[in-house]
């Protein structure tokens, strides 16, 4: 298996792209974290740090396509326009902190912080491909997702600890410009010969979501999974708070963050492996089915357990999705279709949270209902849609 990774390595560009994902991953792991400790501490207020986080979140997603679009019609340099006002809104949000502003001003630098983040993942999975060439794309892909695993480990961590150890505006400070710099290392990437030449009519709102069912499908898929994965990131602590200590949901959390590490770099290393719409079934049929094992465990040690199984499922899938995503979207397109999965993806963790925070009234294990469902009625729509994904399921346009 690390024959793979070491061959994948030694191919020229592959250490400064896998830089530029680890830069990036842990910078958008620790984004919420870090934001939600720097403005509470500035403002003593959750509902200051929650509204906060949001304008982040609302500006990166919203604006995610047209972002995308941009960058494959300019090419991996398009990355180093979105930097600048990224850290300035950034910049912004930290001095407002420290400066003791009123929410709103705070609110309005992360909107616009949110607004220019650079596609800096999706850009670094079209590049993949070509850094690794075809026969190591998966090993690129599984490199990419488990890093994006790894980051969701370290990042909350690393941004307890510097809040901790100095202050939560410090933690903020050093973990935003890892983003940045990532964004800076990729856009010295070369451009494909496509790029920066007039690309073809798109709708001016859907793009490649509109030209693609199969892109539809994941889509949809991936609006399931953050439902889910939202509602988990408040049914963990609202069980750990039930068992005694909130912090405890840490345990959880990242226990399904390593098992989607180990099966992301066995999947990455592994050969020859199925057609990866079959892997993405498979994993989000694992992933759906260990999730249903949460509702008769209602224990966090059961629910620690079964996330086990779910993050193997996870990251089965995830790999999958981002071999498929080079199937169900032309390569001029590339990036954007990324960024339609990832903001969907968004919109889900939203609507998963919101609701399991409701549902959290009547304990931690009501919010249960909300973490199994929506997976599992997306397993079951990814099977009826599997024929969408197979081979090169892009419509014309």
């Amino acid at each position: 298996m690390s024959s793979s990774y070491r061959a994948l390595l030694a191919r020229p560009g592959a250490w400064s792209v896998a830089l530029s994902c680890a830069l990036g991953w842990l910078s958008f792991a620790s984004y919420a974290l870090a934001t939600v400790l720097a403005v509470e501490a500035a403002t003593r207020s959750f509902a200051a740090a929650g509204a906060t986080v949001a304008a982040l979140s609302a500006g990166a997603g919203l604006l995610a396509p047209a972002r995308g679009r941009l960058v494959d019609r300019r090419g991996p340099r398009a990355l180093a326009y979105f930097v600048p006002g990224h850290a300035a809104g950034l910049g912004l949000l930290v001095l407002g902190c420290a400066s003791s502003q009123p929410a709103w001003m705070l609110c309005a630098s992360a909107a616009l912080a949110g607004a220019f983040a650079p596609p800096l993942i999706a850009t670094a999975r079209a590049v993949w491909p070509r850094v690794a060439g075809p026969d190591l794309a998966r090993t690129g892909h599984a490199l990419n997702v488990a890093l994006g695993d790894a980051a969701q480990v370290v990042g909350p961590v690393l941004t307890a600890a510097l809040a901790a150890l100095v202050s939560p505006l410090f933690a903020l400070a050093i973990l935003a410009p890892g983003a940045m710099v990532g964004a800076i290392v990729l856009s010295r990437f070369p451009a494909r010969g496509a790029e920066g030449a007039p690309a073809p009519a798109v709708h001016r709102v859907w793009g490649v979501l509109g030209e693609s069912a199969g892109l539809r499908t994941l889509v949809i898929c991936e609006l399931a999974l953050g439902l889910s994965l939202g509602a988990l990131e408040v049914a963990a602590p609202a069980l750990a708070a039930e068992a005694g200590a909130a912090e405890l949901a840490a345990v959880p959390l990242a226990v399904f963050a390593l098992g989607s590490i180990a099966v992301s770099v066995w999947s990455g290393g592994r050969r020859p492996p199925r057609a990866a719409s079959w892997r993405y079934v498979t994993g989000y049929s694992v992933f759906a089915a260990a999730l249903l094992c949460c509702l008769p465990a209602r224990s966090l040690a059961a629910v620690t357990a079964v996330l086990v199984i779910a993050g193997a499922g996870y990251g089965l899938l995830n790999v999958a999705m981002f071999e498929l995503l080079d199937g169900v979207a032309r390569p001029h397109r590339a990036v954007e279709a990324l960024t339609w999965i990832t903001t969907w993806e968004a919109v889900g963790l939203a609507g998963g949270a919101g609701g399991a925070g409701q549902l959290s009234r009547g304990g931690g294990s009501d919010t249960l209902i909300l973490v199994a469902v929506p997976a599992a009625l997306a397993a079951a729509a990814v099977i009826k849609r599997l024929p969408t994904l197979k081979d090169r399921a892009v419509s014309e346009p």
